[in-house]
């Protein structure tokens, strides 16, 4: 009597299309790629305009069109005496587009170009911000999370918040990697 024999590789190749036609493989093999292969381009201006319209429909009944807004670098949670041009592009970009929507923006300590002055606000001298624009950030291994908070300075609480993830592609680790700083540190 003759057995049917079916060959090792036969089964080795089968079971490989079987788990390579899963989901979850997919993903293994998009994170083990990752840094390796080019990955698709992240909209900043588009998914930060966004966050910016979610951040305004939760604040609309606290902040009025007179009110001044102040944008601030958002903090990295890793290191959160390094700034980068991660920390001041987000609420930049949030800002502009709330200064598109109409409302006043002081973006002076986030602009990272000269193109965003024609925003700047009509500001009198001494004129306290009534509201700041900032959040921060923590690097994952495969991820960016990023915390956006709308606060009000006088009654000290969050009116606004949104957080979201970013994916940690080799541009988002440049953009977020802190630039040192040298301080002069005196004794007295």
């Amino acid at each position: 009597m003759i057995k049917n024999r079916i060959p090792i590789k036969s089964i080795a190749i089968a079971c490989t299309a079987i788990i390579l036609g899963t989901g979850c493989t997919t993903e293994f093999l998009n994170t083990a790629a990752h840094g390796i292969f080019p990955q698709e381009q992240t909209n900043f201006t588009q998914q930060n305009y966004a966050v910016a319209d979610y951040l305004v429909q939760q604040a609309q009944t606290f902040i009025g069109r007179n009110d001044l807004l102040l944008a601030e670098p958002l903090t990295d949670s890793q290191q959160p005496g390094m700034s980068s041009t991660f920390s001041k592009m987000i609420p930049e970009q949030i800002g502009i587009r709330l200064s598109q929507l109409g409302y006043r923006m002081d973006l002076s300590k986030v602009a990272t170009s000269a193109d965003t002055n024609y925003l700047k606000p009509s500001i009198s001298t001494g004129e306290k911000p009534d509201f700041i624009v900032s959040g921060s950030y923590t690097r994952r291994r495969i991820e960016m999370d990023v915390n956006m908070r709308i606060i009000d300075i006088k009654a000290g609480r969050v009116i606004a918040a949104y957080d979201y993830i970013i994916p940690l592609t080799r541009e988002v680790n440049e953009l977020a990697t802190p630039k040192p700083k040298i301080e002069r540190v005196t004794d007295y």
